[in-house]
């Protein structure tokens, strides 16, 4: 899958005035992120990418109709969106094959 990272640390001010806990937002191929990414967050934001890629445009109202969906049903609009929670699933997925990663290492 191809994407690619911009990192732009005057990015970190603004997008924290509107998300608390913001670090990146994928839009396409591209992540925008304040910092650099670990192999982690990128894992997650590259799932979006894969979101992206498969709906087009379209993503945007799914994703804002997930997010509803996820409010109506009494959960939170960000954290129990259908979108974020494959991506924090590719997240986690990549969390644990560094930790077999480095406990191979020993």
């Amino acid at each position: 899958m191809r994407y690619r990272l911009h990192v732009y640390r005057f990015l970190q001010s603004p997008g924290r005035l509107l998300l608390p806990d913001w670090l990146a937002i994928t839009l396409g191929r591209h992540i925008f992120s304040w910092r650099p990414l670990d192999e982690v967050e990128l894992a997650h934001e590259v799932a979006h990418v894969g979101q992206w890629e498969r709906y087009g445009l379209l993503f945007i109202p799914r994703y804002l109709r997930a997010s509803w969906r996820a409010w109506r049903m009494g959960g939170h609009h960000y954290h129990d969106n259908v979108f974020e929670t494959l991506a924090r699933g590719a997240a986690q997925r990549a969390r644990e094959s560094r930790n077999d990663a480095s406990e191979s290492d020993r």
